[in-house]
């Protein structure tokens, strides 16, 4: 083992169980013990870096905005009477090139940290399952299944780690981004923006309606694989009695059923939604764009 790369001790499932239950024992104390509460305790510092970086970010996408728009003006004055030294070109050019360089820097830094906090979150939660299972007793297991736990520890807890990896940081980065590139377009097209806001309006509700039902559907889904996993852990369990009266048909018949005739078909279905989604998703700006720059040329520059 002293060939394998050694992991940071900030990472190590012990020092990171450690500083979580610390939180968490506090809020079983409280009268409303939080999980969410407990989790932002512990690792709010690594938030507030990718937060940090997205609003660098943010700044920095803004200001080469301006700088391109400087540009073009330089561009198309230069030469005239009312034209700018040549030396206001290559400070712009300069300023975008910097500004460019630091934008993928500010996203790449927001990104590591955003995936520290979904690793050491992850890893909390998976720990605190784990000892939690262990410290159960033999009347409680009968409660929860194996199929139950396995998707605790591997889907429920990725589920979670995800809106603190990017759900968190776009629920207040994304208003700001579009209330600012509104009062950008605003000054520059006058109220033809509004077009624009009117079809991101109209096409919220049901992108929004499609990944309530993509939520929906997901629940089943773990409720069918808690199933599989069900029937899968009697098999393992009895693998002798199996053997021995010849059930190997029977229970790969009951696994096929749920498997292929529950699990597949909402997975196929969620996978068609997701396409839907994110098509959606990708042609809503351009209809933005269309709609918007259209009312303007139609007012032929009136609506200023």
């Amino acid at each position: 083992m002293e060939d394998v790369w050694k992991l940071n001790g900030l990472y190590r499932p012990d020092v990171v169980n450690a500083r979580f239950q610390r939180n968490w024992q506090k809020e079983l104390r409280s009268n409303k013990p939080s999980l969410f509460r407990a989790t932002v305790c512990t690792y709010w510092k690594f938030w507030a870096l990718a937060a940090m970086h997205e609003i660098l970010r943010m700044i920095v996408s803004f200001i080469r905005l301006i700088t391109i728009s400087r540009l073009i003006g330089f561009a198309a004055t230069y030469g005239t009477e009312q034209g700018d030294p040549i030396e206001y070109g290559y400070f712009y050019a300069v300023v975008l090139f910097v500004m460019s360089i630091e934008q993928n820097v500010a996203y790449r830094q927001r990104w590591t940290h955003a995936q520290s906090v979904k690793t050491l979150v992850r890893t909390s939660y998976m720990t605190a399952i784990y000892q939690k299972l262990l410290a159960l007793s033999n009347d409680a297991r009968q409660k929860y299944d194996l199929g139950s736990v396995v998707t605790h520890m591997s889907i429920d807890s990725e589920n979670v780690t995800t809106f603190f990896e990017e759900d968190s940081q776009d629920m207040w980065s994304d208003p700001i981004h579009i209330v600012i590139s509104l009062f950008m377009l605003y000054r520059l097209l006058g109220w033809s923006a509004l077009a624009g806001v009117v079809v991101m309006l109209a096409c919220t509700p049901i992108m929004s309606r499609i990944g309530q039902i993509i939520g929906a559907r997901s629940k089943l889904l773990m409720s069918y694989r808690d199933q599989r996993m069900g029937i899968m852990n009697e098999v393992i369990t009895g693998i002798r009695v199996v053997k021995m009266y010849a059930w190997e048909l029977p229970f790969i018949q009951r696994i096929n059923n749920v498997r292929i005739k529950l699990e597949l078909d909402i997975i196929g279905k969620n996978n068609v939604l997701s396409a839907i989604l994110h098509s959606s998703t990708a042609l809503v700006p351009l209809m933005v764009l269309f709609v918007t720059f259209g009312t303007y040329s139609l007012f032929d520059n009136v609506s200023r």
